[in-house]
This record gives structure tokens, C-alpha cells and sequence, in this order.
């Protein structure tokens, strides 16, 4: 906290407002106190708006109660881990081809600190992270109760969230060893360096709860409602603007920013949207499809 204080003293958010402007230093001011809390709620929330948002979070509950779809979609994300350098798609099909390997750093990777805590925590989205502290802390037995059912619910979900973080980053962990290897580090620098780009990574592209991954705007009341699903592509919306502004600015490597921004603007929604429409035609459309309704799909996928 003393290091905050000193960081962001009142002197250097004004250079702050100078340089980025009101918006920039009000949405650091949020996070800093979303951070300090440990809640992903807006500063200065009453009583009545703070009962709003527990509705919202049990209703979006409800909603994702053993949701099938949604734990199915869950493992299409495992390409988020796909990128033009040391995971391209040749070297994900070398490290998948070292069988043996691939699902030792798949057991690794899905039983380590980082993705229990996931797991157990539902860091996964804003409200199941809500619901999951909830159903620990609260006082009332009744919300506590609810909450720990409704909890329960995401679990098919959080799941195949882990899956596919295990499975996608299973074989980028292993070709970012073999990277810095190359590069001359230990084998046990290279795991650790990796490990925790691993890490970044699955938090940077991945939906995620935790204060400093979320906007100003999700964790708003009015956002709540309207972009309660909408954490992964604000995610890659994010992504997309920094590594833009990064390019412009001449900030970082131009190759890395470039290909963020293709992979996240193009090639990544295009994999996904494709494997969704064929997903859902598979899992649950009935037998006697028209071409009808195969042409609006084919529609879907292109206006995604």
C-alpha cells in the first residue's frame, strides 16, 4: 500500500491527468482501489446499487448453471496460445507429436498452483468470482447458500476453462523452454521464465476476474449488465488498441505488436467463430437441417 501511495502520490496523478488526460487517471484510480479491495465493484457503491449487482450475479448465475454450451466453447480458446514465433502452428504440431511430453506438461500445467487457484476461485468471469466470495464470506446464510449451489453450477465450465488453458499452453510452454534454451538459460530459468509468460499469457487472453484485467467500464453497474458475456473480446479489444498504439509509438517489438494485432483482429476471430458455428451444428442441431438454415450459418460466421 505505502509503495501505491508513494507511486501514484496526488503530484504524479496530475502529471498523469496532464499527459493521458481525466479518463486515464479515473480508470487507474478504480483499478488501484478494485486492487486494494479485492472487489471488482466501482467506488462509491450504496447499498441499493451493491443489492442490484448481487441480483445481477445470481441471475448471470443462473444463466451459466451447468451451461453446456458455454463449457464447450470454453475449449476453443486453447488456440488463444497460437502466435507467429515459437508456437506457430508447425511448432504446436512438433511439441503435440512428442505425445508423451506434451501430456506431461498438460498435467503440469493443469495441476499447478496458478490453475487450482482458477479453478477454486472462478477467476474466470467478474460475477462467478463474486458469487464464489459469497458463498465463503457472507454473513446471511441464505445468499451463502444460493450462492454456493449457483457456484457449483460453473463447474463444468471452469473445467473446461482449465482444459483448455492446459491443452493450448501445454505445448506454447514447452516451445518457450526450448526457446530460451537456445537463447543459452538453464533448463530451470527456462521453466520458470516460461511458466510465468505462460501465466501472462492465459491472463491476458483468457476471460478473466482480476482487478487489473478488467475495465472501468465492465466493472460498472450499467456494464455489469450489458457485458456480462463480453469479457473475452473487451480482452482482445484491449489487446488490439495497446499493441496499435504500441506500433505507432514505436514501443516493443513491431513483429510481436503486428502479429497481435492480425491474430486478434482476424485469424483468432475467424478460428473461433468457425468452430462455434460447426460446434453447435454438431452438439445440438437436429438431423433434417435445411440449406436454409445452413445459409443463415454460413451468414453468422461471415458477420462474425
Amino acid at each position: 500500500r505505502e509503495a501505491v501511495e508513494t507511486v501514484y502520490s496526488k503530484e504524479n496523478l496530475n502529471k498523469l491527468k496532464a499527459i493521458y488526460g481525466d479518463n486515464y487517471v479515473e480508470a487507474l484510480k478504480d483499478m488501484l482501489y478494485r486492487m486494494a479491495t479485492g472487489s471488482n465493484r466501482p467506488t462509491g457503491q450504496n447499498k441499493i446499487a451493491n443489492q442490484w449487482l448481487n441480483w445481477l450475479n445470481n441471475s448471470v448465475g443462473g444463466i451459466m448453471f451447468f451451461n453446456s454450451r458455454s463449457a464447450l466453447l470454453q475449449t476453443l480458446s486453447a488456440v488463444n496460445y497460437t502466435n507467429f514465433s515459437d508456437n506457430n502452428p508447425l511448432r504446436i504440431a512438433q511439441a503435440f507429436a512428442n505425445q508423451p511430453q506434451f501430456w506431461k506438461d498438460f498435467s503440469f500445467l493443469f495441476n499447478s498452483d496458478y490453475m487450482q487457484s482458477r479453478r477454486k476461485g472462478l477467476k474466470t468471469d467478474i460475477d462467478a468470482d463474486e458469487i464464489a466470495n459469497a458463498a465463503a464470506m457472507s454473513k446471511n446464510k441464505v445468499r451463502a447458500a444460493l450462492s454456493y449451489i449457483l457456484k457449483k453450477g460453473y463447474f463444468p465450465t471452469q473445467y473446461a476453462d482449465n482444459f483448455a488453458i492446459a491443452f493450448g499452453g501445454a505445448s506454447f510452454y514447452r516451445n518457450r523452454i526450448n526457446s530460451y534454451i537456445r537463447q543459452g538459460l538453464s533448463e530451470k530459468e527456462a521453466q520458470e521464465k516460461a511458466f510465468l509468460e505462460f501465466q501472462e499469457t492465459s491472463e491476458e487472453s483468457q476471460q478473466s476476474a482480476r482487478p487489473d484485467k478488467i475495465s472501468m467500464q465492465q466493472a460498472s453497474s450499467l456494464g455489469r449488465l450489458i457485458l456480462a458475456f463480453a469479457n473475452t473480446p473487451m480482452q482482445y479489444a484491449r489487446i488490439i488498441k495497446k499493441s496499435s498504439l504500441d506500433l505507432v509509438n514505436g514501443r516493443g517489438d513491431w513483429k510481436e505488436n503486428m502479429g497481435k494485432i492480425i491474430w486478434y483482429s482476424s485469424m483468432q476471430n475467424l478460428i473461433f467463430t468457425s468452430l462455434q458455428q460447426a460446434l453447435f451444428a454438431l452438439a445440438f442441431d437436429d438431423d433434417d437441417d435445411t440449406s436454409e438454415k445452413d445459409k443463415e450459418k454460413y451468414i453468422r460466421t461471415l458477420n462474425g
